[in-house]
């Protein structure tokens, strides 16, 4: 597959419900990705990366994530951009959270080796300060 069609797949994937993601991560990722948030620390590793994913549904619940990817353009170096909107909406279909992203890509072998995002995290924060612990979200520490 092309990098293209990789970033692609991985993107498809992650529109099921949130409890079904961590594996999809783990199928699609590298063992030592990395996944960075404008504004946030980024996660190394694949459990990391799993572990932020998972603290997202204590906020959002098993919420399922619609992404519209409205341009995509691979650089001479293989690096895959994306203009999309990401929206995530609960299972019964309420919309809870509309987010545009730029996203960058590096693809290794197949897999996602570093995946950034950047976006106004505005709402994100708001709907993560209701964790009782919004700095493990943040730090990875507990």
């Amino acid at each position: 597959m092309s990098n293209e069609d990789v970033v692609r797949a991985f993107l498809k994937g992650m529109g099921q419900p949130l409890s079904q993601v961590p594996q999809h991560l783990r199928d699609s990722m590298t063992e030592d990705a990395v996944w960075g948030n404008s504004g946030f620390p980024p996660s190394v590793g694949i459990e990391d990366i799993v572990s932020k994913h998972e603290m997202s549904g204590q906020v959002f619940g098993d919420y399922v994530l619609s992404i519209d990817v409205r341009h995509l353009a691979v650089g001479d170096d293989g690096v895959v951009f994306t203009e999309r909107l990401d929206v995530g909406s609960t299972q019964s279909g309420e919309e809870i959270l509309t987010v545009p992203v730029v996203g960058v890509f590096e693809v290794r072998d197949g897999k996602i080796a570093r995946w950034t995002d950047y976006f106004d995290p505005r709402g994100l924060l708001e709907g993560l300060s209701s964790l009782p612990d919004v700095e493990a979200y943040f730090t990875g520490k507990k």
